[in-house]
């Protein structure tokens, strides 16, 4: 027991002297400007958050020193914000930065009580990243301040110093607002180079002065507003206002710092090379050797980043890759360039952001502006073509691959000084072919259902499938189903087929749906059952107000068409029915067609975007455009309650003619019925005054 207790004593000395050592405490440094903040600044109670009012937030940063210091002053407005407002975590990389506490002090009362202490703070590893299978190891040094209460003011400071080795120049971004109000928004940056800097949704120019022989540039703004986030806003499009840095003065530098990251060459090993060997002997054409190498990276190097450090940006040799079979998107980009280079085929890392690639070419150069990276390839036709190597299980064949829309990208080649647009051309089609059978008014429907993916939406489908159980996937189509239907029933298992040549996938699905027939709103004395697009429902989002700021996201690309057979027990009589709206940034027609014959109805609709998103200036149009497809989203078929329990009686031509739209005028089955009776009833009245007139004259005969 006693060296038990020896033990677990050794352990927790161990570990207190590894947090002692990556966290320290020190006084304020002697460059930064005292900043000082209004306990009531000049912000409306009402527009107050979650019970925490930031009364300042100030950045600073000492290039020079490659220090970064940061202070937060909070006040609790609400005993809501105390939960947020104890708990402090401050994140930094082990590897290449130290963590420096300066202070932690609670005002309560124009009282100040020290709340610092380093032993309080628990280093925790929290690979947020993880379940992308990325991680950075970074730490988080986080601390429960005790005896926190309803009207404290909290203010703490840290600094963080190092850079990532690889930054041999610097840049940085961050912002002039909050989604909440603050009270004041310091940035200030020290340095012996000249920083470029740009502004998005702002005006407030910087205070440029010298300071202990070093430029200062400072942004000191007051009682920001909080941002009016809205809905479906293209995740390119930046809402606050950004601020960014760069001692880079272009692009051209950016590649420049790239290149011996990327060093050309490497010595390949036997094992690699023999993989080269064999891809180059199974086919003379290059487009499939170029589709084989892709393949074998995208499918036998599993993804998963270790970037901690340098290996944030720096990529593993492409040996280690091939051997250890895992890496992330640096990593699988240049085992996959240096493969085509072997055979003869030129090729290149790119740059990319998966966020904000559109807007690239409006910011400043820098690498942090990258988080992902791809591979062009150039082939013996000079035709160029983007690939990413992460994306794993896709279809079809070199020149014919599915990217994701990227925007920009900055390939990785000597003598590159500028961007390069990533454009796309596949139309990602989806075809939906609905069949509905009703063998009998007021009961059951059937429905058999064929999809068919491509490109894009092929590759996606086809993860779904690898991911998941068929058992699982019935079941989650049978719930998606319900969202539609009350009672829905699986009248066979699902089954597809996956053409990976075409990149087409095709699924077949079947159903019972029970008691389908449901009271009409606004007409409970009518039952009516609905048919609806649902794959449209999957990329369309109806905006609920014409009035907008931002830009409104697309889905993008895709066209989809969807056709519904409809198989009656009687003839419906329906009118055939079109629209068409061409919109400046979509397409979309319906069709309602129907065989009399046949007691068949068909609706056609069909739905293709011509842009990613619609700019803020289009709106009024397009939310017009949009409000007429909404309005045609379902079809109904409605009869009378009191029809459907005696419609089999009648057996004509010119049966129950109903249909209904929100854009076409219903029929009502019981106006034909109602038809037929006076039909009777005149029938009934012309006998009887036939036999009035023949017993008139067999009087007068007999006189």
């Amino acid at each position: 027991m006693l060296k038990r207790n020896i033990c677990n004593l050794l352990v927790v000395l161990l570990f207190q002297s590894i947090v002692f050592a990556q966290i320290q405490r020190a006084v304020e440094p002697n460059w930064i400007d005292n900043i000082t903040y209004e306990k009531q600044p000049n912000i409306d109670d009402d527009d107050i958050s979650y019970g925490l009012l930031t009364l300042l937030s100030d950045a600073q940063t000492h290039i020079p020193r490659q220090q970064n210091y940061r202070r937060i002053v909070q006040k609790i407005t609400d005993n809501v914000g105390i939960q947020e407002a104890s708990l402090i975590s401050i994140n930094f990389d082990p590897a290449y930065q130290k963590l420096i506490l300066h202070k932690v002090e609670i005002i309560r009362n124009d009282k100040t009580i020290n709340k610092l202490n380093v032993s309080d703070f628990q280093l925790i590893r929290k690979e947020s990243n993880s379940e992308n299978y990325i991680y950075d190891g970074s730490l988080n040094a986080t601390a429960n301040l005790s005896d926190v209460r309803n009207g404290d003011i909290i203010d703490f400071s840290y600094s963080i110093v190092g850079f990532n080795p690889l930054n041999k120049k610097f840049s940085s971004a961050t912002t002039l607002d909050d989604y909440v109000p603050v009270g004041k928004i310091h940035v200030n940056y020290l340095s012996k180079n000249k920083l470029t800097y740009k502004l998005l949704n702002a005006n407030t120019e910087p205070t440029v002065s010298n300071k202990m022989g070093l430029t200062s540039y400072k942004w000191l703004v007051s009682n920001t507003k909080s941002v009016a986030l809205e809905d479906n806003v293209p995740s390119w499009h930046m809402q606050f206002q950004n601020l960014f840095v760069s001692e880079y003065n272009n692009w051209g530098e950016v590649v420049d710092w790239a290149l011996p990251i990327y060093q050309t060459n490497p010595k390949l090993s036997n094992g690699l090379s023999q993989k080269i060997n064999a891809i180059i002997s199974a086919s003379e054409f290059e487009a499939d050797r170029i589709t084989s190498a892709l393949k074998f990276v995208q499918n036998d190097i599993r993804y998963l980043g270790l970037e901690s450090g340098i290996g944030a940006y720096k990529p593993f040799k492409p040996n280690r890759v091939f051997e250890q079979r895992f890496g992330d998107c640096k990593d699988k980009t240049w085992l996959l360039v240096n493969m085509l280079r072997e055979m003869k085929i030129e090729a290149y890392p790119v740059l990319v952001n998966t966020t904000h690639g559109k807007v690239l070419p409006e910011l400043l150069p820098t690498p942090n502006m990258f988080d992902h990276v791809i591979v062009k390839v150039i082939d013996s036709t000079k035709t160029s073509f983007f690939y990413d190597p992460t994306n794993s299980n896709q279809g079809g064949v070199h020149g014919k691959i599915a990217m994701p829309n990227f925007g920009n990208g900055l390939v990785i080649k000597k003598g590159n000084t500028t961007l390069e647009p990533i454009t796309i051309e596949q139309k990602d089609l989806v075809e939906i072919f609905d069949t509905f059978t009703i063998e009998e008014l007021n009961k059951d429907m059937t429905l058999d259902v064929t999809s068919v993916y491509r490109e894009g939406e092929a590759d996606v489908m086809r993860s779904v499938l690898k991911s998941s159980s068929i058992t699982s996937l019935n079941k989650d189509y049978r719930d998606y189903y319900k969202n539609f239907y009350d009672e829905v029933e699986i009248l066979k298992a699902m089954t597809f087929e996956d053409d990976t040549v075409a990149n087409k996938i095709t699924i077949e699905e079947s159903y019972r749906f029970n008691n389908i027939w449901k009271p009409m709103v606004g007409d409970e004395s009518k039952i009516a059952v609905a048919f609806t697009p649902y794959s449209l429902y999957n990329i369309l989002t109806f905006p609920d107000e014409k009035y907008r700021t931002t830009p409104f996201s697309l889905y993008y690309p895709i066209h989809k068409k969807h056709n519904i057979t409809v198989k009656l027990p009687m003839s419906w009589g329906l009118e055939n029915d079109y629209l068409n709206v061409e919109s400046e940034h979509f397409d979309f027609s319906f069709k309602c067609t129907s065989n009399k014959r046949k007691d068949i109805v068909y609706f056609n609709y069909e739905y293709e975007n011509k842009s990613s998103y619609v700019p803020v200036e289009d709106f009024d149009t397009f939310f017009d455009d949009y409000k007429k497809v909404e309005n045609i989203m379902s079809y109904y078929l409605y009869i009378p309650k009191s029809s459907a329990k005696i419609s089999n009686l009648f057996n004509t031509n010119d049966k129950s003619n109903s249909s209904s739209s929100d854009t076409n005028s219903l029929k009502d089955l019981g106006s034909s019925i109602g038809k037929i009776l006076l039909v009777f009833l005149i029938l009934i009245v012309v006998v009887a005054i036939f036999l009035v007139i023949y017993v008139i004259r067999s009087n007068r005969n007999r006189d």
